[in-house]
């Protein structure tokens, strides 16, 4: 998990990718919609090769969040 006051997010090891989870992510600039789920707050980026970090704007993101 990512925290400083509060957590804002994390990554986690799944078994076929790996996932940047965003606790706040629906509020997040996503022009592109980039970002996954449906949930009511939490959205998610799921990174499968070294080429999704780039693709799927993971610094964008992580800097948004901060």
């Amino acid at each position: 998990m990512f925290s400083i006051e509060d957590d804002f997010g994390g990554v986690f090891v799944r078994k076929n990718h790996i996932s940047f989870e965003f606790s706040s992510g629906v509020q997040m600039d996503d022009p592109d919609n980039i970002l996954e789920g449906t949930g009511q707050f939490r959205r998610h980026l799921k990174i499968q090769s070294l080429d999704d970090i780039k693709d799927k704007k993971v610094e964008f993101f992580v800097k948004q969040s901060l």
